[in-house]
C-alpha cells in the first residue's frame, strides 16, 4: 500500500502540478485519501496520527506525508516527526526523521534556528543505533536546484526546502526507478518508528511557544515523567482542555483575571490526570474532557512534588485539611 501511493506521487504529481490547485482532485487525494488509507492499513497505535500535503492554496514543490506522535507534536512546525519529503524533480522520496522549525524560528531567527536544528538533529543521532540493514543518512539533497527562480514562490519554496533538509535527523531515500517492495518500505518505517519513540523516551522534547517551568523529578521512571509532560506541554491537547474544563484552577478556585485583571484573562495550565504508573508509551488515550484538569500555577507546581501524584479530590482534601489546620 506505501508502495503503490508512493510511486503514484512521484509520477503523476509533476502532472497534476499543471493544472489549478484550488478543488483539484489529485491534491484532495494526497490530503484526504492518502492519510486515511495508510491509517487503515498500517494499523499504528492510537497515538499516531498521519497527514499529508501537496500545498497549501498552491502546489507545493516538495509535497509531504507525515506520521506524527500525538504527545509530541501534530504538526510540521514543531517537535519532531517521521516524514516523507518528494525531491523536487520527483526522482525519489526520502523518508525522514525530521524536526519542526517554525517555532524555532520565532525564538532564534533563521540563521539561529538553522544552527539550533543541526545541533538537535545531533543530539538525536547520538540516542540512537545505526545498526539499521538499510543505507541511513545524516543529509538528504531534496533537489532544490530544480526549483525556478520566479516570482510565483520560487524563492519561498527554496526556502522552505532548505529547512527540511536542516531539521533532518537520519533518513533513508528511495529512487522512483528503483523503489523496494511494499514489505521492505514498511519494515523501514516501523524501524524509523523505534528510533522516533527512543528518542521521545531519553530526551524531553518540549515543543510549546508558551513560558514553562522546570519542575524537579520526583519519579522512579524518568520515561513516564517526560512522556507526562510532552503530554500536558502538547499546545493544541492543553488549550482545548482549557476550552472545556474553563479558567478556573480546579483545586483551589483561583481565578486569574479576577486576580491580575485583563493580563490573567484565559490563563490557566492543564494537566494531565492519568496516574503516571498506568501510562504506556504507544497506548495513550488523548481526550481533553476525560484526561485532563485545570490547575494555577501554584497547584501545579506542587501536584506533581507528590509521589505518585494523586487525582484531584485527593490534592483537594489536602488542601482542605491544611487550610483547616492553619484555622485551629
Amino acid at each position: 500500500m506505501i508502495k503503490e501511493i508512493l510511486v503514484e506521487i512521484l509520477n503523476n504529481y509533476p502532472i497534476f502540478k499543471k493544472h489549478l490547485f484550488k478543488s483539484n482532485n489529485f491534491a484532495n487525494y494526497l490530503r484526504n485519501d492518502v492519510p486515511n488509507l495508510l491509517t487503515n492499513n498500517l494499523y499504528l497505535p492510537e497515538v499516531y496520527n498521519i497527514k499529508a500535503s501537496p500545498g497549501n492554496g498552491g502546489w507545493a514543490w516538495i509535497p509531504w506525508i507525515a506520521v506524527f506522535n500525538r504527545t509530541v507534536t501534530d504538526s510540521m512546525t514543531s517537535g519532531i516527526f517521521i516524514v516523507y519529503l518528494f525531491k523536487a524533480d520527483f526522482s525519489g522520496v526520502y523518508l525522514s526523521l525530521s524536526q519542526g522549525t517554525a517555532s524555532k524560528k520565532k525564538i532564534y531567527g533563521l540563521a539561529g534556528a538553522r544552527e539550533y536544528l543541526k545541533k538537535q538533529a545531533k543530539l538525536y543521532r547520538s540516542l540512537v543505533s545505526s545498526n539499521a540493514n538499510f543505507d541511513i543518512y545524516k543529509e538528504i539533497d531534496l533537489a532544490l536546484e530544480k526549483i525556478p527562480r520566479d516570482p510565483s514562490g520560487g524563492r519561498t519554496a527554496k526556502r522552505l526546502g532548505q529547512s527540511y533538509e536542516d531539521c533532518n535527523i537520519l533518513a533513508t531515500y528511495y529512487s522512483k526507478d528503483s523503489m523496494p517492495s511494499n514489505e521492505k518500505i514498511v519494515a523501514d518505517l516501523m524501524y524509523f518508528i523505534d528510533m522516533y519513540e527512543t528518542i521521545i523516551e531519553q530526551h524531553p522534547i518540549d515543543n510549546s511557544d508558551e513560558d514553562s517551568h522546570e519542575e524537579d523529578i520526583w519519579f522512579e521512571d524518568l520515561r513516564k515523567y517526560r512522556l507526562h509532560k510532552r503530554i500536558e506541554r502538547n499546545k493544541s491537547l492543553s488549550n482545548k482542555a482549557k476550552e472545556i474544563h474553563g479558567y478556573k484552577c480546579q483545586a483551589c478556585n483561583f481565578d486569574f483575571e479576577n486576580q491580575y485583571g485583563e493580563i490573567g484573562k484565559n490563563f490557566i495550565e492543564a494537566h494531565h490526570k492519568i496516574p503516571i504508573a498506568s501510562l504506556e508509551k504507544t497506548n495513550i488515550t488523548l481526550d481533553p474532557l476525560e484526561d485532563f484538569i485545570v490547575l494555577c500555577s501554584n497547584c501545579h507546581r506542587m501536584i506533581h512534588r507528590i509521589k505518585p501524584i494523586p487525582s484531584l479530590e485527593e490534592f483537594q482534601n489536602q488542601i482542605k485539611l491544611k487550610f483547616n489546620s492553619c484555622q485551629q
